[in-house]
């Protein structure tokens, strides 16, 4: 069976990611389009705008054919450890075409970045080295070290989607020849149709109409996220320096500034940015906080077989694709209750639905149990 995928979020579907949908379709022809989506929450740390199965619904009514869970372990991590978890997962599938969209046309100069980077030549190791120690995230040392060696490699990982696809191609590497890729030039359209997540966002934060630069199955609203600051704000002030230290994401002693910081409210929160600690990078920490994410937790995703849970599937191609990843090395459920107690990724599981009951409880959905 031949499988395109997708990496998703959804956080709300618009018309720019039917395009995309709609162009991996007809670039790739499968036999089955499948997204894997983050679940409740988003890379950056934020909650997302709609609970994970309606935005798996969009995606079928846009045309996909199955839509899983990237495992909120994974979600809540930086790009690198995002897209090795994504390819995890999506590796039940056996093999398939992962789609991205990029803001360059040729696929050739990211995968020559992403060997360029996997190779880590000694000048590399050195700068990352010296740029680590002088306080910078692992993000912005590597920026700046390809700066230094080759400008050109540098200016092409200045953009977000490249350097997703970056880490795409360097974590395919794992997979041999399971894995192909197909890049998507993202083109802008002078916001006539389409403009970004973010955007729609704001529009919705501030009561806009926002229907022109979505399909007419969405509906999202704006996302909690006072109620979210709330509650990650109490998660995070009522946690002592050594139990914060037990929370992915954090290390070298940022437990302590954060337990010692008499912040109020989420926005001073966010203040406690450093070179090191970008705002995206503090807000996941306060996600992984407020959900439970550990290092334990992290260690055991990576120890253990990939796992997923099916959000939504076309009733055409789903007997066909649960078939598929029935015969992977590898788990999946339907619901979360599939999972039975002491099973080895139970733990992740479990995760999942503290994720997924914030979010519902900061859009005031109601929830089972």
């Amino acid at each position: 069976m031949k499988i395109t995928a997708v990496i998703a979020e959804y956080n709300p579907f618009h018309n720019g990611h039917l395009k995309m949908l709609k162009k991996a379709r007809r670039d790739t022809k499968p036999d089955a389009l499948v997204v894997v989506m983050s679940g409740s929450f988003t890379q950056r740390g934020d909650i997302a705008v709609a609970d994970k199965y309606t935005r798996a619904a969009w995606a079928i009514e846009a045309g996909a054919d199955l839509v899983i869970e990237l495992p909120t372990v994974y979600t809540l991590s930086p790009a690198k450890r995002f897209a090795e978890g994504a390819l995890k997962t999506l590796s039940m599938l056996g093999e398939f075409t992962l789609c991205f969209g990029t803001e360059t046309k040729e696929l050739e100069e990211l995968s020559y970045v992403a060997e360029f980077m996997r190779s880590e030549s000694h000048d590399m190791k050195v700068m990352l080295k010296s740029y680590l120690s002088d306080g910078y995230s692992v993000a912005k040392s590597q920026s700046l070290a390809l700066e230094r060696i080759s400008p050109d490699i540098a200016n092409l990982v200045q953009s977000p989607n490249n350097i997703l696809g970056v880490e795409y191609i360097k974590a395919g590497a794992k997979y041999g020849g399971k894995v192909s890729f197909h890049s998507i030039e993202r083109k802008p359209d002078n916001n006539r149709t389409i403009i970004s997540s973010t955007k729609i966002r704001a529009l919705a934060e501030e009561g806009k109409d926002f229907s022109a630069f979505v399909p007419p199955y969405v509906t999202a609203t704006a996302a909690a996220a006072e109620k979210y600051g709330t509650v990650s704000t109490y998660a995070l002030r009522t946690k002592s320096a050594d139990e914060l230290a037990e929370i992915a994401n954090i290390s070298e002693g940022m437990e302590n500034r954060i337990a010692r910081s008499e912040f109020n409210n989420f926005a001073e929160f966010l203040r406690l940015t450093t070179r090191r600690y970008t705002r995206s990078t503090i807000k996941r920490i306060a996600a992984c906080a407020t959900a439970g994410v550990t290092k334990a937790l992290s260690e055991l995703a990576d120890a253990e077989k990939p796992y997923t849970t099916v959000l939504a599937a076309s009733d055409k191609k789903k007997n066909a694709l649960f078939s598929l990843l029935a015969s992977s090395d590898g788990w999946f459920f339907f619901k979360p209750s599939d999972c039975p107690e002491g099973h080895p990724v139970r733990p992740l599981i479990d995760l999942d639905e503290r994720a997924s009951k914030i979010q519902k409880l900061c859009q005031g959905i109601k929830t089972e149990g």
